[in-house]
């Protein structure tokens, strides 16, 4: 494929590389901030407003949020708080249908600068879709805010890939790349790691900046190999308490494959970026990004809405801001108290008791990560069973589709703050299409009828449940594991044939095997948030583990609980 150059008589693989050493030269010279002192005399009376968030280690609340930006991340969140973000991003290219990548992801913020996180990821692309990786995430600052000139962060990521390629990012190799894949089926998509460094910088208490260098490696099929930067600078205008921001956004990737490392896919876009907070904890981005180079989309369009919540703890103990951009008031009570005072923070309220029973109720989406034919051929199916080579699928052995959905519920007694036993119960509405075959040469006779096996798949199991009530907020992660029975699925179909490998000579009969109970062993994670002290709202994912192979199967719970 020929290449063309938006800057002619440069070399391209020099230019790129080059925008970000400047770009990164003059944050450099930026020297940190120190810590403003305010002295208080008697009968004095300060309030400072600006971004009504908490401040991480003394950062300003702008770069305290994890995601700084739609394509840049910057240091990271205050103890105990909980970022959660839904990222959209659209890419147009110059030839082909459209990419959609929709993003979800939860952030927590722990002790010591420590920060976790998950995140999924679907993709819709010529005219199909569904999940493409589930990505698990660290990262930590080497330092509190301004002790580091840059406040360098180090991130890393583990990426497990759970769908099939849909697009592509660099052209298929000479040599019949296509036909490979109508043969085989689209590949799936392979793990991978991804390590970063977070640079992030306040400049004359106006202009705050953040950038990333990446590297990503797959781990199997292509061996695709990522690397490049992202950055941005935005300020406040117009709305008080930093309630609108504009700023500049930029992203370079170099994508190479194990059979186009020297012939790189170079990306470069470039554009606006627009953040908006509806309210004191929820933001708005949008960032339309063009592209620069002949790789690059033509347009790459993200829209990212976030909502920073729990921390209260954190934000009455995060150090202030070189700013004072967090709020606080503070005022003399007593002329003849002591000229020194000391803010003290209201009592918590108590979310979760140490005794209590809990109720909860949720829906489920069950998946078995298989595949099928969800409308079989009977030619197919009497070639396959006759002649060897089976076109029918990976069904999975129990459930029988790749999907469900369902219910349940569960009943816990917690007998300390932690730790409560309990029984849990749910359904799922399962099915699976198939052919009744009788087939006898000798009479002749050839009988088919279509079928769909629709069951309902039911299981109950005891169950042990771990949870730390987060001090000073409403959220609660928990972890469980149970173990009972499951039973109502594993039907199977299996076409008996005897005589000559011919799907229109053979003696065919189909035998059917109703439903089997088995041993089931179920383990998950999750996080509850209470809405009130006796209403929780809970989400998780779970996974079950049942006696022989592909029975296994994920679960998506989203519920109710009801704590008395």
């Amino acid at each position: 494929m020929t290449k063309t150059s938006l800057f002619p008589g440069i070399n391209r693989q020099w230019f790129i590389p080059l925008i970000a050493s400047v770009c990164l030269i003059f944050p450099a010279v930026n020297h940190s901030l120190d810590a403003q002192e305010v002295t208080l005399t008697e009968e004095q009376s300060i309030v400072v407003t600006g971004e009504e968030v908490p401040s991480a280690y003394g950062a300003p609340p702008g770069l305290s949020r994890s995601r700084f930006s739609n394509t840049t991340q910057a240091y990271v969140l205050p103890p105990w708080s909980f970022f959660f973000g839904e990222l959209f991003e659209g890419a147009g290219f110059r030839h082909g249908a459209p990419d959609y990548l929709f993003t979800q992801e939860i952030e927590m913020g722990l002790p010591y600068r420590f920060n976790v996180a998950a995140e999924s990821q679907f993709e819709r692309f010529n005219g199909g879709g569904g999940a493409q990786t589930v990505s698990l995430e660290a990262r930590w600052a080497l330092a509190d805010w301004n002790k580091i000139p840059l406040n360098p962060t180090l991130f890393a990521e583990y990426k497990f890939g759970v769908g099939t390629i849909r697009h592509e990012e660099v052209p298929p190799p000479p040599g019949g790349g296509e036909q490979e894949e109508e043969e085989g089926g689209p590949p799936k998509v392979p793990d991978a790691y991804e390590v970063r460094l977070l640079l992030a910088q306040e400049f004359f208490e106006r202009v705050e900046w953040a950038m990333n260098w990446f590297f990503e490696k797959e781990n199997t099929g292509d061996r695709g190999r990522e690397w490049g930067f992202s950055q941005a600078a935005m300020t406040p205008v117009l709305l008080p308490n930093e309630r609108l921001k504009v700023g500049l956004e930029m992203e370079y990737r170099n994508v190479t494959t194990k059979d186009t490392r020297g012939d790189a896919v170079n990306s470069f876009t470039i554009g606006p970026t627009v953040a908006w907070k509806p309210t004191s904890s929820t933001r708005l981005d949008i960032s339309p990004l063009f592209g620069c180079t002949h790789d690059s989309p033509v347009a790459d369009v993200f829209v990212a809405f976030s909502w920073l919540f729990g921390g209260e703890r954190a934000e009455a103990e995060a150090p202030v801001s070189s700013r004072f951009r967090y709020l606080s008031k503070i005022s003399r009570a007593d002329k003849n108290s002591d000229k020194g005072m000391k803010q003290v923070a209201p009592p918590c309220p108590d979310w979760y008791g140490d005794r209590e029973w809990n109720v909860n109720l949720w829906g489920t989406y069950t998946f078995t990560n298989t595949e099928f034919a969800p409308n079989p051929s009977l030619v197919d199916i009497v070639q396959s069973t006759s002649e060897g080579g089976a076109v029918l699928g990976t069904y999975d052995h129990y459930i029988g589709g790749d999907h469900a959905w369902g219910g349940g519920g569960d009943i816990k007694y917690f007998f300390c703050r932690y730790v409560g036993l309990g029984v849990e119960g749910f359904a799922l509405d399962a099915s699976k299409p198939g052919f009744d075959i009788f087939e006898d040469p000798a009479v002749p006779i050839f009988i088919h009828r279509r079928i769909n096996h629709d069951h309902t798949i039911g299981s109950v199991l005891g169950t042990l449940t771990l949870r730390y009530p987060i001090p000073c907020t409403r959220l609660s992660p928990y972890a469980w594991a149970g173990v009972g029975a499951i039973f109502g699925g594993g039907e199977r179909d299996i076409v008996h044939t005897q005589g000559p490998p011919d799907a229109f000579a053979v003696h065919a009969q189909t035998d059917h095997f109703g439903a089997e109970t088995k041993l089931l062993g179920q383990f998950g994670a999750g996080l509850e948030f209470r809405i009130a002290r006796h209403i929780g709202w809970t989400n998780d994912l779970c996974f079950g583990v049942i006696d022989g192979t592909k029975n296994n199967f994920g679960m998506f719970r989203s519920g109710l609980n009801f704590a008395f």
